[in-house]
């Protein structure tokens, strides 16, 4: 079996921010949130049965941001709930791309920015299953 892809970890300068934004705009759940001599990471997936695991988690950790990646893709069900997120977005203030339509394997999709910078976007039409 060849490796699997398990995580992504990205540093926060506030965590607590960090987990309001990816629960609240991404649907995502913590997994776990650990405390241990001083650190604090949380780990976020997507909901799952009780004592269930989920496939690939999102790592956080309070630590510096030193750099940002280019962005986080997550597909929608529907054109609706892009077009609720970019409202939300918009409120506030942390939309950076509008709803747009480019077809293709793009589809429909808006991006935003996290707490601390990192963009994210929201897309409808694309090919991909998901996580």
């Amino acid at each position: 079996m060849p490796p699997r892809w398990t995580h992504i970890t990205i540093n926060c300068s506030d965590i607590d921010a960090s987990v309001a934004f990816y629960t609240s705009f991404c649907g995502l759940t913590i997994v776990r949130d650990r405390r241990i001599e001083g650190r604090h990471n949380v780990w976020l997936g997507p909901a799952t049965k009780p004592g269930e695991d989920p496939t690939f988690v999102l790592v956080m950790v309070q630590e510096e941001v030193k750099a940002r990646l280019d962005h986080f893709g997550f597909q929608c069900d529907s054109r609706a709930e892009v077009e609720r997120l970019a409202e939300l977005a918009l409120t506030q203030n942390i939309l950076v791309q509008p709803p747009l339509e480019v077809g293709g394997v793009v589809g429909y999709f808006i991006t935003v920015r996290d707490p601390d910078g990192h963009l994210v976007e929201f897309t409808f039409g694309q090919p991909l299953k998901g996580l």
